[in-house]
């Protein structure tokens, strides 16, 4: 939760503070903050200023619309004020509520006969982790991420996901970055502005967080220069960790938004009956069915006989076992999914398609 207004002003003034403006002739001034890729042009030079921090507040707002909260604007929670309101506010409920009479005292029952028990009903599907043991599977290991660490890089993740096609360029080059562990650029000469406006600020973003290591944006040249860090999580992170992450929270939005009782476990590293061990991108609870869910950003050729083999093991449909594919043609997409019993998707349309099978399940 944010701050009272005056943060948002403070923090308007410092990145104004940085400002830079140029006289590009007569009449012409330039005024630009290039870490954010913003610059304008303007008659006189208190005209450039005030167009620059119009635009600023414009760039705020849309990344406060997108859930992104820009360092330095995020409140530290008090937990123990939190939790005093929390019960104040149910001492007040339970205050304001009506009392019921007291009913009478009824007279006791005569004892009925004894009915015939009936027969056990069959045990109902109460996780994953015991849907995965009645298949043999053993749970080796369950990812424990830092609560604060996880809000972040779903951030990023929703942010790359839902951008993808203006974002795509940058992602690829910055793919090719991390196996040689060098500084890249970009040039975003023939870009349009969506993708400038994306791409400058997903690295942003990025340096923020210090997941990249250097980034530089010359407005002038419309190019960008970064380097990834080199820290094993941040590499498995921008490699695929993102897509799973993605796939999880989009499942988890749309379960939410139809009031289904669901669990989602993600990353889960299993040994099959076999003794092969395995790791399991996505796994959905709906009820007493389960989906599964993998995630690929690059080269899916040598897994997906694979992930054929494994939808035997874990007794699933084509329609209960999907390979998601960052950027696949719909096209390829459904010729895959005939070749190989799976439903193969791309990250644009897989919510669509799951969709289309709970509302099938349910018919």
């Amino acid at each position: 939760m944010l701050r009272p207004v005056g943060v948002l002003t403070r923090f308007l003034e410092r990145t104004m503070a940085q400002a830079r403006y140029d006289l590009l002739g007569p009449g012409r001034f330039l005024a630009e903050l290039p870490e954010l890729g913003l610059k304008v042009e303007a008659s006189h030079l208190e005209a450039a200023r005030e167009a620059l921090r119009e635009t600023l507040e414009a760039w705020l707002l849309q990344a406060l619309r997108s859930g992104l909260t820009p360092p330095g604007l995020e409140e530290e929670v008090d937990p123990v004020r939190a939790r005093f309101f929390a019960l104040a506010g149910e001492m007040w409920r339970l205050l304001r509520e009506p009392q019921a009479p007291a009913k009478p005292q009824e007279p006791p029952k005569p004892q009925e006969p004894p009915k015939p028990q009936e027969p056990p009903k069959a045990k109902r599907l109460t996780s994953v982790e015991e849907w995965l043991k009645g298949l043999g599977i053993q749970v080796v290991k369950k990812p424990e991420e830092d609560e604060e660490k996880e809000k972040v890089l779903t951030r990023l993740s929703l942010f790359l996901g839902d951008r993808y096609p203006s974002l795509e360029k940058l992602y690829e080059r910055l793919k090719q970055s991390l196996s040689t562990k060098r500084q890249f650029e970009l040039s975003l000469a023939e870009a349009s502005q969506e993708e400038i406006a994306n791409s400058t600020q997903f690295c942003t973003l990025l340096k923020q967080y210090a997941l990249l290591t250097s980034y530089h944006y010359k407005s002038e040249e419309r190019r960008i220069r970064a380097k990834a860090s080199t820290e094993g999580w941040v590499q498995n992170f921008l490699t695929g960790g993102w897509l799973e992450r993605y796939v999880a929270e989009r499942l988890r939005k749309l379960l939410r938004s139809k009031n289904l009782p669901h669990e989602v476990a993600v990353g889960y590293q299993v040994t099959l009956p076999g003794g092969e061990a395995m790791e399991l991108d996505v796994l959905v609870r709906v009820g007493e069915r389960v989906y599964w869910f993998e995630a690929k950003t690059g080269d899916f050729q040598a897994h997906i006989a694979k992930y054929a083999g494994l939808k035997k093991v874990l007794g699933l449909s084509a329609r209960e076992s999907f390979l998601v594919l960052l950027g696949m043609d719909k096209a390829r997409a459904k010729e895959l999914s005939a070749l190989h019993g799976l439903t193969v998707v791309n990250q644009a349309n897989f919510i669509e398609v799951f969709q289309e099978v709970l509302e099938g399940n349910a018919a």
